[in-house]
């Protein structure tokens, strides 16, 4: 049974240790060279270089180089191997290892394209240990991810075989952050042409594009321009209001109890199903306020009054402290 990768590195590296202790030592005795002559002319002899030597050599010189030559060249190109091959084997593994884990993976989300639209929103998903995939067609960017613990997939996520592998048939969410917005309607398309029930949000830079990807079919179509310019009028005109949704959208590591606003769904299952918000302990024990419910016919009540019945498939809109909508997530039966 042959040792393992790591060993036969650490060996190789110990035998290249040698042959330069062996050389320099060599070199010291026999021609009476200083210690960096002597280690200069054993790494150029190891090197196969080919510099002129610090000084004409005696025959017993010339008689260990050769034998240096031939050992040093057999070590340094078995050590290369051994390297090589290690890293190579790594790359497959981590490979093979990451395509597993994709291949559990059900409602989650696909991001595609790691840019600055794609960065962020999987900044957010993974602070709220939301699974997701990323389909980026940079090598040098899937390194990166790869590196980061990010699950991707090599390929272009215009092309349905990219989609495929991030199984978009069992995700529950795809985002189209593309650069260009013809490459974001052909996501839409392909996207809900290998999964008509998945949720689809779309980048676009203008109205005429925003047009053509809700035609495309996605659900949501967001333009960070447009987003940004009201931001930016809403700081002139409201700035408190603003300050206020600033810390609401921090993130649980920027500030301490964390105010939130969370969409929690009612299930059969869970305690507070079937009575009204005035006989559960969402505002009197966990300090949550429920903005609205979205019922199952898909209407939303706003401002909802304590006799509201809060019937199951029902979605409550809340907003409190991140600890106590956890709690709450666990109470209607949200794991956690």
């Amino acid at each position: 049974m042959s040792p393992p990768p790591v060993l036969r590195i650490r060996f190789a590296l110990l035998l290249i240790a040698f042959l330069l202790l062996l050389g320099t030592a060599g070199y010291m005795f026999l021609e009476r060279y200083a210690v960096i002559d002597a280690l200069y002319m054993t790494v150029i002899t190891l090197g196969t270089v080919g510099y002129r030597e610090v000084a004409p050599l005696s025959d017993p010189g010339k008689v260990f180089t050769i034998l240096l030559i031939v050992g040093g060249i057999g070590t340094v190109a078995w050590a290369v191997g051994q390297s090589l091959e290690y890293f190579i084997n790594s790359l497959a593994v981590r490979r093979r290892r990451m395509e597993r884990s994709i291949a559990k993976l059900e409602n989650h989300v696909i991001i595609c394209g790691y840019g600055r639209i794609g960065r962020q929103v999987a900044s957010q998903l993974r602070q709220r240990n939301v699974d997701f995939v990323i389909i980026e067609r940079s090598q040098e960017m899937i390194e990166t991810l790869d590196a980061m613990g990010f699950l991707a997939v090599d390929g272009n996520a215009t092309d349905d075989d990219a989609l495929s592998r991030a199984r978009i048939e069992k995700a529950a969410t795809i985002v189209a952050t593309l650069p260009t917005n013809a490459d974001n309607v052909y996501v839409v398309l392909s996207a809900r042409n290998l999964n008509p029930e998945i949720r689809i949000v779309a980048r676009a830079s203008d109205a005429a594009s925003r047009r053509k990807l809700q035609q495309a079919g996605a659900d949501k179509v967001i333009s960070p321009y447009e987003i940004g310019g009201r931001y930016i009028a809403n700081a002139v005109m409201r700035p408190h209001v603003v300050n206020f949704m600033d810390v609401v959208n921090a993130s649980r590591d920027e500030v301490t109890q964390s105010l939130e606003i969370e969409e929690l769904g009612v299930t059969r299952a869970c305690s507070y199903a079937n009575k009204k918000l005035r006989d559960t302990d969402i505002r009197s024990v966990l300090n949550i306020i429920v903005l609205a419910i979205r019922t199952p016919d898909g209407e939303f009540e706003y401002n909802p009054s304590p006799d509201t019945l809060l019937s199951p498939g029902s979605m409550l809109i809340c907003i409190g402290i991140a600890e106590n909508l956890d709690r709450l997530a666990l109470a209607l039966g949200h794991g956690d």
